[in-house]
């Protein structure tokens, strides 16, 4: 029988931002494990940083050029053909949960949790919630969507609402929102991850034993606001995490609390992720149920004194990519190149269903089996810009004719500029002919994207 595929996929976690990845004292000991049974891929750049392009990209298994969600504002085009169309296709059923964002323009939600929209994106099953900001907008709108009225059935939308209307003044202040380090005022059983969670068991117990099965949990955290649940913010008191890097003027007290914050939302959902592996075990299929654990883009954390994404820096553009399962040889890290978009191939691949005609993306089960090349090169973009890396070099090329090029191999934090110097012009001008034929602007690729 094809496997089934569990896709367990946070919104804004850092590529280093996991156990397994050694780098800080964040405990996520179930995403840990999944990396010890399968193989992590450290050399995965998404292909554009920000919720709504990312997510089309992936699922049409396209760059940002071609993929046509110039950012927030825009919906995936409802005649576009996605992975997800295939596996139904093919007799899988197809579930989502929590954020799947390809509807971010419209906030097309319904309280059920199901639209027509997601069958003519390729679903079959549904709890399609709003993130953190979209629920809160839905819910101040008096239109809530299934997590949202939840809440308001167990008499706490007031309570998000003004929690999150004081955090939205905070981002007209000088220290920003990302200062605000309050704990979540919901009881944990009432924060929207194990909302997310819950909802991912309730679609696993209805699904059948008899079919093949792909179902993508989509955890709104650890996106900002940083608010964890109090219970899960206490246990890391008096934890310290590396500062960020070229930092701001914020206080070092400050940060720290920050990043014990985000660890915290980590932690919650790398508790969830175990009980949905718990779920499938119960089910008796995890011997033949791949696991992908991903996310959308990264997180700056106050790195160069930046937050959030949608930058071309590391923090923001690199992800976190781990799968496991049957088939897939344990306690492996490979250093390939891959794109984020590669996921959508790669379940194609293990279901045995063929790719979409001249799409971008590359199964990655040969870089899992061993193989030490998977791409030439990684590529990234967002309206004003577009990035590449070529495994040693990464070359930002921006649309007012500016160009940066770092060596990230001898400055993987990206503070030497080496664009300027004498030596280097023909390394920005090979990088800058491979974005061009393989990530050109939008425009030059066929016409401007939708807005």
């Amino acid at each position: 029988m094809r496997p089934n595929v569990l896709f367990l996929f946070p919104d804004q976690l850092r590529w280093d931002w996991i156990g397994c990845a050694g780098r800080v004292p964040v405990r996520t000991p179930n995403i840990d494990g999944l990396a010890a049974r399968g193989v992590r891929f450290e050399r995965v750049w998404c292909n554009s940083p920000v919720c709504a392009p990312s997510r089309a990209c992936l699922t049409r298994g396209l760059r940002y050029h071609r993929a046509g969600v110039r950012n927030n504002g825009d919906d995936l085009d409802l005649h576009a053909a996605t992975y997800l169309q295939r596996l139904r296709e093919a007799g899988y059923r197809v579930g989502t949960v929590g954020k799947c964002d390809l509807h971010k323009g419209s906030c097309d939600f319904a309280a059920s949790g199901w639209t027509p929209r997601l069958e003519r994106y390729g679903f079959t099953d549904a709890v399609d919630q709003g993130g953190k900001w979209a629920s809160h907008g839905q819910l101040s709108a008096g239109d809530p969507e299934p997590y949202t009225r939840s809440l308001v059935a167990a008499g706490l939308g007031s309570a998000l609402r003004e929690d999150f209307d004081r955090r939205r003044r905070m981002r007209g202040s000088l220290r920003g929102p990302w200062h605000d380090t309050a704990p979540s005022p919901l009881p944990r059983h009432h924060y929207t991850d194990d909302f997310c969670g819950r909802s991912g068991l309730t679609v696993l117990e209805r699904l059948p034993d008899d079919s093949p099965w792909f179902l993508w949990v989509n955890f709104p955290g650890p996106h900002e606001p940083f608010d964890p649940p109090a219970e899960l913010r206490d246990r890391y008191a008096g934890v310290d995490f590396p500062p960020p890097a070229a930092p701001d003027l914020h206080r070092p007290e400050d940060h720290n609390q920050i990043r014990r914050n985000y660890a915290a939302m980590i932690e919650g959902i790398d508790e969830w992720i175990g009980r949905l592996l718990a779920a499938v075990t119960g089910r008796g299929e995890s011997e033949r149920t791949v696991v992908v654990f991903a996310s959308d883009h990264g997180e700056m954390l106050g790195d160069r004194g930046r937050w959030y994404k949608a930058v071309p820096w590391e923090a923001s553009v690199r992800v976190p990519l781990i799968l496991a399962g049957p088939g897939i040889p344990p306690g492996r890290t490979t250093q390939v190149l891959a794109e984020l978009i590669d996921v959508a191939a790669t379940v194609l691949d293990l279901a045995g269903v063929d790719g979409i005609p001249c799409w971008d993306a590359r199964s990655l089960l040969p870089a899992a089996h061993g193989a030490a090349r998977h791409r030439q090169a990684q590529f990234a973009a967002l309206e004003d810009w577009r990035a590449v890396h070529d495994g040693r070099h990464k070359l930002i090329d921006y649309q007012d004719g500016r160009r940066s090029l770092y060596d990230l191999r001898a400055d993987p934090e990206e503070q030497d500029d080496l664009a300027p110097r004498d030596g280097h012009a023909g390394t920005v001008d090979r990088l800058a002919a491979l974005l061009q034929r393989e990530s050109p602007w939008p425009e030059a690729a066929g016409g401007a994207l939708p807005r």
